[in-house]
């Protein structure tokens, strides 16, 4: 009996000292795991859409992100190696905006952001000289150009506004004969829509049409008066018009006026205030998307894979499509790289292609950072509503300083 309990007690012994061991070692031992996890993850900070993570579109974006990081940790190679960890900022707007900053650190790898023109505007700035890239979810209203350079830190899901002049042209040429008549209308001395009206006009020469071009001071208020005389004189045209939307509508009057078979074409964007304007012809890359984008197939997979519903199938396809522009630039780095380094990510991201988004397939252009080419929807208004017409593929203008 001594010897069993001598046994017994050395064995307790030995227990009581393994359990101290394991204690101290998931007390001591585990948040010097945890600090070093940090070494296989990398950071990419998401900004919110001004309503927040709580809105429809907020919730559809985080499910999106969080789907993806899950594939990411779980396909065991991660990317180069690592696992990427989406950090939700909190929401701002254009005033709180003025006195955010970005909580950036040596893994923070790229931000994006899903906010407003305003907030795009003052991120692109914030972003300025980090090394780190700034994907837009939107960002057609955001100029990535100063004083005739190339930003080399954004990149856009959106064309650029001027793109609207391409796709007038695009959808002339399946409409229009080439003699027919057509206007081009700018206003002087603003700050996009002379330059637009220049593009436009150039484009309708290069594809052999002959545009007449009208000049308006933004300030004159009667702006149809400058092609009345062109309309009395045409059986039929149209008249597109870069002078903003009230002298746009002035036209419009104008024309029913006369009843002249003549159509507007408005090169701004669409908005509900035309509702009222029959036959006004719009284009635009975003307007049509929620029902004619082909992001259904987003939806069933979040569902099939995770039992996951989206709310907001656009905002998650533009989650997914920064997703993946991101992911695949940062599996064509050295494998080796641990910390990646400043600005290296620019070029790699102006090469990606294949882009999903929707039932549309992207490529990054290196002269604009946005999309070589993207669909516009083409609508007129009708019975108090927006009609679709056509669909035309638009290309991405390159800068061009008139």
């Amino acid at each position: 009996m001594r010897t069993l309990v001598g046994r017994g007690s050395a064995s307790m012994l030995r227990f009581a000292a393994f359990a101290v061991c394991f204690a101290f070692l998931c007390f001591v031992g585990w948040p010097v795991l945890a600090a070093n996890s940090s070494a296989w993850t990398w950071k990419v900070l998401v900004v919110p859409p001004d309503e927040g993570w709580e809105s429809a579109a907020g919730e559809s974006i985080r499910r999106v992100l969080l789907w993806r990081q899950t594939e990411i940790s779980e396909s065991g190679e991660g990317i180069l190696g690592r696992d990427l960890e989406f950090v939700l900022l909190p929401p701002t707007d254009e005033d709180s905006i003025l006195g955010y900053s970005l909580p950036m650190d040596v893994r923070t790898v790229a931000v994006l952001s899903f906010a407003s023109y305003n907030v795009d505007r003052r991120l692109t700035a914030l972003a300025a000289g980090s090394g780190v890239p700034l994907l837009l979810a939107g960002g057609e209203n955001v100029p990535f150009f100063e004083k005739g350079r190339l930003l080399p830190y954004v990149f856009a899901l959106d064309l650029y506004r001027d793109y609207r002049a391409a796709a007038f042209v695009a959808y002339g040429k399946k409409t229009l004969r080439p003699e027919s008549r057509l206007g081009v209308m700018g206003a002087r001395f603003t700050l996009n829509e002379e330059r637009e009206a220049k593009i436009c006009h150039d484009l309708l020469l290069a594809a052999g049409f002959k545009p007449m071009p009208y000049w308006a001071d933004a300030s004159v208020s009667d702006t149809f008066s400058m092609v009345e005389q062109e309309i009395k004189e045409a059986s039929d045209g149209a008249l597109i018009s870069y002078v903003g939307g009230m002298a746009t509508k002035e036209m419009w009057r104008g024309v029913m006026g006369r009843q002249s078979p003549y159509r507007i074409w408005y090169g701004g964007a669409p908005d509900k205030s035309f509702l009222s304007f029959r036959g006004v012809l719009f284009v635009d890359q975003n307007a049509f998307l929620d029902g004619r984008g082909g992001f259904d197939a987003l939806r069933r997979d979040l569902w099939s894979q995770r039992a996951v519903s989206l709310s907001d199938k656009v905002a998650a396809g533009r989650a997914n499509a920064l997703v993946f522009w991101l992911t695949e630039a940062i599996k064509t780095l050295p494998k080796a790289t641990e910390n990646i380094p400043k600005g290296v990510l620019f070029s790699k991201l102006e090469d990606v292609t294949g882009i999903p988004f929707g039932d549309q397939t992207l490529d990054a252009d290196a002269r604009t950072h946005r999309p070589k080419r993207r669909r516009a929807f083409v609508f007129e208004v009708r019975n108090r509503g927006f009609s679709l017409l056509d669909t035309v593929e638009t290309d991405g203008q390159p800068y061009a300083d008139y």
